[in-house]
């Protein structure tokens, strides 16, 4: 009755053609599980949510002739003068550190300039490079008034550093800016 017992529970030695057999099956499965695993991905839609390129900054009437006004949290410097306003990148071009408000003309500098803390590239207030491992100038941005006049900066749209918003929301072509539109106080 014991010898019984031991054959039944004896099972068939683990054979060659057994072992790649299942071997086989688990490939499968693992393969089956992987794909199974990525399906959800490509079923539910890929959106990116990204910022929005579009901004406002204040109403026209909220900014003083010689004005320059940085708005740090969008890396946007606003300028009022004279003929209108102007938006112009705060991100240097080289490694896009912020760099610091522009100051009155150096000696070193005899231009309206700023300079960035990270490399030292030096910038005038039109948006050229004076010094530094900068390789571009600074953008300028498209500006308009919102429908509830409010003015609006598109940092997707580079415009030339001529171009100008009015008070009243034409775009209009002025002076290359030299900085003496700038009260410093």
């Amino acid at each position: 009755m014991e010898a019984d017992r031991d054959s039944s529970v004896v099972s068939s030695p683990l054979t060659r053609r057994r072992f790649f057999g299942w071997l086989g099956w688990g490939s499968l499965a693992l393969a089956l599980g992987g794909i199974a695993q990525g399906v959800p991905y490509y079923l539910k839609p890929q959106l990116t949510y990204e910022p929005t390129t579009t901004f406002t900054v204040g109403r026209p009437g909220d900014f003083q002739v010689g004005e320059m006004r940085p708005i740090e949290a969008k890396r946007v410097f606003i300028f009022r003068t004279p003929v209108g306003f102007q938006a112009l990148s705060m991100t240097c071009t080289h490694l896009g550190c912020s760099y610091k408000p522009f100051g009155p003309p150096s000696q070193e500098y005899p231009v309206v300039h700023a300079r960035c803390p990270c490399h030292g590239s030096v910038f005038a207030r039109d948006g050229r490079v004076l010094g530094g491992p900068a390789p571009r100038p600074l953008p300028f941005y498209q500006l308009e008034l919102t429908p509830d006049g409010r003015l609006q900066v598109d940092n997707a749209k580079i415009v030339p550093n001529t171009q100008y918003l009015t008070p009243d929301g034409r775009i209009v072509q002025g002076p290359i800016p030299d900085g003496s539109d700038i009260k410093f106080s």
